[in-house]
């Protein structure tokens, strides 16, 4: 799996065509590509389990980076960050309800690992890593409190990421900003144009 996902991260770049926020006749282009970072040592591995082999072959993930802004969509994060993702995400569940810490959580939370996050969202993305669900990736989202199964494992929400649909598309550029210029004008992402030619449009 890891050496044809590394290779398909590197070939996939692209661009997104955006419209200026409250001024949509305003457009530009935005170009993007995944950054990889280096594998972490074979010791660190040990706790991993079942992302072994991605963690193996590349030691953190920015998906959609975007050098103009240093904007992405998503970050898959060095496990030597995971507890500080944990305790970020924890602020959030504690205000879910103090009265009943269990109350809107789903029934596999506490076998998790927070494993990322979209940037600058407050939003985390987490890996299930035991029970019915296990393997299984969720994104939080603080606005509602809402978990949502993004993919059955790491590698499908991978694929979908790199090929998405009108939807997924949406969801991934919901938080994405870009901003340029003197008066820090604010662009959002309407398409995203693949390499390849494929172009897909915000659903929105």
């Amino acid at each position: 799996m890891t050496e044809a996902l590394i290779e398909a991260l590197n070939m996939h770049k692209g661009e997104f065509f955006c419209e200026e926020i409250h001024a949509d006749e305003t457009t530009k282009i935005v170009s993007f590509f995944h950054q990889l970072e280096p594998p972490i040592k074979e010791s660190a591995l040990f706790e991993i389990g079942a992302l072994k082999d991605f963690y193996s072959s590349i030691g953190a993930l920015r998906l959609y980076f975007c050098p103009e802004s240093g904007e992405s969509a998503f970050y898959i994060a060095n496990p030597t960050a995971w507890d500080e993702l944990e305790n970020d995400l924890a602020l959030w569940v504690d205000m879910l309800n103090v009265d009943d810490p269990e109350e809107g959580l789903p029934a596999w939370f506490g076998s998790h690992k927070v494993i990322g996050e979209v940037p600058a969202s407050g939003n985390y993305l987490l890996w299930v890593t035991d029970g019915e669900e296990s393997g299984a990736i969720y994104i939080f989202d603080h606005d509602g409190f809402e978990f949502t199964r993004l993919a059955s494992n790491l590698e499908t929400f991978l694929a979908n990421a790199m090929d998405p649909n009108p939807a997924f598309f949406s969801q991934m550029v919901s938080h994405m900003r870009f901003v340029s210029g003197e008066n820090k004008q604010q662009w959002w992402a309407r398409e995203i144009r693949h390499h390849s030619g494929k172009v897909v449009r915000n659903k929105d």
